[in-house]
């Protein structure tokens, strides 16, 4: 699976989802030579690897604007493009949507521990 190549980042919240742990980092410095703005990296209760992400990262083709990026085992999907990725409570509700979706997690209420 892909996975993006963060050198530094800044927790920015974190929630529990089922037996799912999920980060969200901000202020990202990386060694692949994206322009991330915001990751969420979801964990399993066991791993030591997240095995899902959601990303915000700068588009190449529209100026300002962020896509919306999944990867995942057998996924990388780039979702939408818009300005609305920069913010991120907009970027958090849709990443917890996406996951709970993706992981059949709707069933389970996410629960913001920072």
């Amino acid at each position: 699976m892909k996975r993006p190549a963060i050198r530094t980042a800044l927790p920015q919240r974190r929630y529990k989802i089922g037996d799912f742990s999920a980060v969200v980092l901000g202020e990202i410095e990386s060694d692949d030579g994206v322009d991330y703005r915001y990751v969420c990296a979801l964990v399993q209760d066991g791993s030591t690897e997240p095995g899902f992400y959601v990303l915000s990262v700068r588009s190449a083709t529209a100026s300002g604007d962020f896509a919306l990026r999944v990867l995942g085992p057998d996924l990388d999907r780039e979702l939408d493009v818009s300005g609305r990725w920069r913010d991120l409570d907009a970027f958090c509700e849709q990443a917890i949507s996406l996951a709970q979706q993706v992981l059949r997690l709707e069933d389970e209420q996410a629960h913001r521990l920072l």
